[in-house]
């Protein structure tokens, strides 16, 4: 496959899994997929710890927000493996 194809795929996939927020928030405009994936997977890992925080103070949305979190980290971790083995 085509390397500029693999990477559109890759950016794609990467845009569905974290978002547009998140993807614009990284600011790695020319950055490899790899590289991309690892940021979107720091910025979730804080995500997930501040959700876990808001647990522990009884914040009745928390649970969905771990929810979420623990999801979009599971797709990224995914995708980073998928990465890693092209």
């Amino acid at each position: 496959m085509d390397n500029n194809l693999s990477e559109q795929a890759f950016n794609q996939l990467l845009l569905q899994i974290a978002g547009k927020k998140l993807i614009d928030s990284l600011n790695m405009i020319d950055s490899d997929s790899k590289s991309k994936i690892e940021k979107c997977i720091a910025i979730t890992n804080k995500e997930y710890s501040f959700a876990l925080s808001l647990q522990a103070d009884c914040v009745p949305d928390s649970k969905r927000m771990i929810i979420q979190t623990q999801k979009r980290l599971d797709s990224l971790n995914a995708l980073l493996t998928l990465a890693k083995l092209i």
